[in-house]
């Protein structure tokens, strides 16, 4: 019996990244965040303050359908 040839290593294979993820061709700056203070800045989100929609139903649907 003679034993298996010798392989060449295989190179580090790139690792997998998750389902989604996007491959960026730079790391992107962080910029520090500045806190905000009182009530208003709690009821905030980051794309903006909150809008009040009217409420939905099942007969505000059938008017507008």
């Amino acid at each position: 019996m003679n034993p298996p040839p010798q392989q060449a290593p295989q190179p580090p294979a790139p690792r997998r990244r998750p389902y989604g993820s996007v491959r960026l061709p730079a790391p992107l700056p962080v910029t520090p965040q500045e806190p905000r203070s009182g009530p208003a800045a709690a009821a905030r989100r980051w794309y903006g303050p909150r809008i009040a929609l009217p409420l939905l139903s099942i007969a505000a649907l059938r008017r507008d359908g």
